[in-house]
């Protein structure tokens, strides 16, 4: 399967960590280089020192053939909008976190299935 992951914080470094062990292709983009650093060299994925809402960025990462996108930043506008960019450029599915409950109404989440989010994860 092939997972692209925005945000190289904890949840996304966790998550990029168990996947490509378990043999998937995954590409982690993060505009911090620090968060980076030693991800690609100690894990069989591939990273992108850029920002997850850059249409160069996620094409780079190769998101048009992706099964799924995650959005994990810190920022929930970062979030969404990089799932919608990522669902127009052909990401099959795509999953952002959030930081505002009110989304996860029942008459709110079809809006986000109308603009590119599959799915929201509220910690």
């Amino acid at each position: 399967m092939k997972i692209v992951i925005a945000g190289a914080g904890a949840v996304g470094t966790h998550l990029s960590k168990l996947l490509s062990t378990e043999n998937h292709d995954c590409v982690l983009i993060d505009n911090d280089e620090e968060r980076l650093e030693g991800m690609s060299s100690n894990y069989d994925l591939m990273v992108l020192c850029a920002s997850p809402t850059s249409i160069k960025t996620l094409k780079d990462a190769g998101v048009a053939g992706a099964d799924l996108f995650v959005g994990v930043t810190r920022y929930e506008s970062r979030n969404i909008t990089a799932c919608m960019l990522a669902h127009a450029l052909g990401a099959q599915k795509t999953v952002a976190r959030i930081d505002n409950y009110e989304y996860l109404r029942p008459e709110n989440l079809e809006y986000f299935k109308q603009v590119g989010v599959d799915s929201l994860v509220y910690p």
